[in-house]
């Protein structure tokens, strides 16, 4: 976990700086997420790297909670809510799962880019079950990368004997669908933003104990 950390805190400038690749795909994820915002609610996201979606969504919640693995990144994402005026968001330094979120209640869990980048996701699921309101709301955009063609996780497994990838589980979209519902959800919509390589768009409700 600590190499985690290392990892994104090294590489966040560089995060920061970069210009986004695919425009149109994250704009069709966050008008779909935006339908199942309500200004009355409670909304954590994990993994939330320098907080730009977190600040984007915040307008439309009551209340946001923001939390990454990586310091540098937290430090960017308070630094831009400061600048933006945007009050009604906190961060935390914090790896997804950990047991700062024990105890706590959310009307949403959100996790962008995140969970193919955990080692034991179930556990985190389970987490983010016992987190929620009843009926409440897991929404997940999760690259799955078993399910591209095999040049992907070969060009992975290079950058990361180099440094510039970070641990990555290559999930295939069954294996992400099964887990969410063995921890007590159901999904109530998919996409895929972008279709190739599959970035797995999921909105899964609170329907059972886990």
């Amino acid at each position: 976990m600590r190499d985690t950390a290392g990892f994104w805190d090294k590489h966040a400038p560089g995060y920061v700086a970069r210009p986004m690749k695919d425009v149109a795909s994250y704009e069709k994820a966050m008008d779909r997420v935006r339908s199942y915002l309500t200004a009355e609610q409670e909304v954590l996201e994990l993994g939330c790297g320098s907080g730009s979606t977190a600040m984007l969504l915040a307008k439309h919640v009551k209340h946001m909670t923001a939390s990454d693995i990586s310091g540098k990144m937290i430090e960017f994402g308070q630094e831009k809510a400061w600048n933006d005026g945007i009050e009604n968001i906190s961060f935390v330094h914090t790896p997804a799962g950990s047991s700062v979120f024990e105890g706590k209640s959310y009307d949403v869990v959100m996790a962008y880019n995140v969970v193919h980048l955990i080692k034991g996701p179930a556990s985190v699921l389970k987490q983010v079950h016992r987190m929620l309101k009843p009926d409440g709301l897991f929404i997940t955009k999760t690259p799955c990368v078993g399910d591209c063609p095999f040049y992907w996780r070969w060009l992975i497994n290079v950058m990361r004997l180099v440094g510039y990838a970070p641990y990555v589980n290559y999930l295939k979209q069954v294996q992400l669908e099964r887990m969410i519902e063995q921890s007590g959800f159901k999904i109530v919509e998919t996409g895929n933003y972008p279709s190739s390589p599959m970035g797995r768009f999921i909105v899964a409700r609170k329907v059972q104990a886990a």
